[in-house]
């Protein structure tokens, strides 16, 4: 990634760029520009997703008014990088910001410029009347399919209002998640979170409010990434601030008195654009970085499987011994199953145990759980603190006590072996799976795969996988999916695949990405396929970059997703023949096959997960604060630049969970995170790229067996 500084004047067409590194002390370079590089300054100029958007003051034809648009690619190699090849351009009519009202304010040329403020993949029309400030947030959707041109901002995502305390006089600025309101004498300041799944983007209360010491009026609020450069157009000194949203000193001075070019000191205006990293490495880069990664994985498979435990499933992965182990992150011992933890069911003692000792028989069917545990929110936090003062409400630490007595049964406690198990087993034993990896939130599948893909759980507790809410949950705005940010920076080489529909919609399509760009929805076809197709793709080396994988969910047979109430068979069956599609094709070698499940579904597993950061700041439904992890789940990572029996851990304070594969794909993308906008729990995820140590690809991939059963006998 790199930082460029566009610096314009209000009077003149020349314009200068300059490569700004924010890690280094006014470390300042000029880009090469041609002579008749220019940019008229009667336009505006703001990043939006990967791409950079101008636009005009009003011009009328005949009795029509309109605003000219361009939306272009930077590229600061090029002799006039502000002169890109449109994207999408043309004209947008005045009646789009200004419908069935003339004005918004008392301002007689308010409709002769356009008051739009980039809120990273969405636009904020913002015009400030002296009793109000009126607001429509606009989609952003730069159409990479065509036909083409299109409206680069086709509709608004939430609807016109007014916020209640922002108006004349106030400079709104996007710091990623959160916006910056200035206002009075230039240091009075309040931040707000920025969250368009609300109907006010500026979610109320403000999240911190009071004085910037050292700013006043005159100075420009430059953002840059994740720092915040001020200055005053005319003086040399500059001052780069670090920026704790959620601090009680939000903005902290890192560098002081630094000292601007002379070329940039007459500007009127900085704007940082920050380029996203190549996908093509440089160099040599060593093992366990991200470059590391870029240069050896080419494709991510990412499959999400249902209701299991790390116990129940992997937790006698090493029982037999630990001592060929290649730990990452931190060296303790593989946290498994053990016959010595228990939960009480009255006053007696439920230990866990190995299902049927862990054997296979033609005599009984591998289905552990007699039905399916109880796994919404408020049983999961019954389920992880027994003691319930003071239990949650109080912060305290999960005792992971409560399992049995929320479920009524035993079952619970149950565990399967790698006998039982052994293709999930066999990929976590010949290559690498975490014993830190936990779910995002206690509570059920809709919640926990909207933090896999969204960064949160759009603020809801519940599931709504059926009826009417289901039905038409892609109407109403919510917080943007992992897809809609790749698309917004260009990158449209991924695919959905499903195994059924679920109430006559593929479900990961219509609960987290339906909705948030239309012109991924008129192309759904092209960008959605099914698991068989995915496996002829991976057999003959034509997968995109980036493919989800979706099981078959819940059935009374033949169920692949591992949830609950059937066979375990078909679902160790399904993925070894994922496996083994991706094995025997040609691009074995340059792919990641990443393998969890969404939650624990109610099963016991007996380490204490941690509190966590907020996904937004003013996320709370029924008491719950969404600061608190759920139970451990097995994830899995298969690659041939993965050793044999590795156990990866973050080795930081932050564990792993879901957010964190969403963070490492964006950073494989070479994606700014500052351009991520899904909340502060994804930007503060640890990521996984550690594992890749291999110097050399493995040759020695395994071939696996199947687990039998009475409705799957072995043959």
């Amino acid at each position: 990634m790199s930082t460029y500084l566009v610096c314009r004047s209000n009077s003149s067409n020349n314009y200068q760029i300059w490569n700004f590194d924010p890690e280094k002390r006014g470390v300042f370079s000029q880009v090469s520009l041609a002579p008749t590089a220019s940019f008229d300054p009667g336009f505006q100029l703001a990043p939006i997703g990967g791409y950079l958007l101008t636009w005009g003051p009003a011009q009328t034809t005949g009795k029509v008014s309109s605003f000219p648009y361009r939306l272009f690619e930077f590229d600061p190699s090029s002799p006039d990088p502000l002169a890109g090849k449109p994207v999408q351009e043309g004209n947008w009519p005045t009646t789009k910001f200004w419908g069935y009202r003339g004005h918004y304010s008392d301002n007689p040329n308010e409709q002769k410029e356009l008051p739009l403020i980039s809120m990273g993949n969405f636009m904020l029309f913002f015009v400030a009347g002296e009793g109000r400030g009126t607001y429509m947030l606009y989609n952003f959707d730069p159409n990479l399919l065509g036909p083409l041109p299109s409206d680069p901002l086709p509709s608004t995502y939430t609807p016109q209002g007014g916020f209640p305390s922002i108006e004349a006089g106030h400079e709104l600025v996007c710091m990623g998640n959160y916006v910056l309101d200035r206002y009075g004498d230039g240091n009075d300041v309040k931040i707000w979170s920025f969250d368009p799944q609300n109907n006010v983007p500026l979610s109320i209360p403000e999240v911190w409010s009071g004085n910037w010491a050292g700013i006043d009026s005159r100075h420009q609020i430059v953002p840059v990434g994740d720092k915040i450069l001020t200055w005053i157009p005319g003086k040399q000194s500059f001052s780069l601030w670090e920026f704790h949203p959620g601090s009680k000193v939000p903005f902290k001075k890192i560098i002081d008195g630094g000292k601007l070019p002379e070329g940039i000191i007459n500007s009127s205006s900085l704007m940082a654009v920050l380029t996203k990293d190549p996908q093509v490495t440089v160099g040599d880069p060593q093992p366990g970085t991200i470059e590391y990664m870029r240069a050896k994985i080419k494709h991510v498979v990412y499959y999400t499987l249902e209701s299991r435990s790390f116990d129940n499933v992997c937790g006698w992965l090493y029982e037999k011994g630990q001592a060929n182990i290649n730990f990452i992150g931190s060296t303790k011992p593989f946290e498994g199953a053990s016959t010595k933890n228990f939960n009480m069911n009255g006053g007696k003692k439920v230990f866990q145990s190995k299902f049927q000792n862990g054997a296979l028989s033609n005599d009984w069917d591998l289905s552990d759980q007699k039905q399916d545990p109880f796994h919404d929110n408020s049983d999961g936090l019954q389920q992880m603190f027994f003691d319930r003062n003071p239990g949650y409400p109080g912060k305290a630490k999960p005792d992971m006590g409560g399992f049995v007595r929320n479920n009524s049964s035993g079952d619970v406690m149950l565990t399967l072996t790698p006998d039982q198990l052994p293709v999930i087993n066999g990929l976590a034993e010949n290559f690498a799976i975490s014993d830190e990896w936990f779910c995002s939130v206690p509570g059920g599948t809709d919640i926990n795969r909207a933090f896999a893909v969204s960064g949160s759980g759009m603020n809801r507790l519940d599931t709504w996988e059926g009826g009417s809410i289901y039905a038409n949950w892609a109407q109403y705005p919510h917080r943007q999916s992992l897809w809609k940010v790749l698309w917004n920076n260009g990158i449209k080489d991924w695919a959905i695949y499903n195994s059924i529909a679920w109430a006559d919609n593929p479900f990961t399509y219509h609960l987290y990405l339906e909705g948030q760009a239309p012109n991924i929805d008129l192309n759904a076809m092209k960008l959605i396929g099914g698991v068989e197709s995915f496996k002829i793709q991976a057999k003959y080396g034509t997968l995109p970059s980036f493919s989800f994988l979706e099981p078959v969910w819940i059935a009374p047979s033949g169920t692949s997703s591992y949830h609950p109430g059937a066979s375990m068979v078909p679902g160790e069956i399904t993925l070894n023949e994922i496996y083994e599609a991706i094995k025997s094709g040609p691009n074995w070698e340059d792919t990641l096959l990443v393998i969890t499940f969404s939650k624990n579904g109610g099963i016991y597993d007996h380490v204490s997960p941690p509190y966590a950061a907020k996904p937004w700041p003013n996320d709370w439904v029924d008491g719950f604060e969404f600061d608190l992890l759920g139970p451990r789940v097995p994830t899995i990572m298969v690659s041939p630049w993965i050793k044999k029996n590795t156990v990866f851990r973050s080795g930081g304070p932050i564990p792993f969970d879901s957010t964190s594969f969403a963070a490492t794909l964006l950073n494989w993308y070479g994606v700014p995170k500052s351009r991520w906008g899904m909340g502060d729990r994804m930007d503060q995820a640890p990521t996984f790229e550690p594992i890749f140590q291999e110097t050399e690809a493995r040759k020695d991939a395994p071939n696996l067996d199947l687990p039998y059963d009475k409705g799957f006998p072995k043959k």
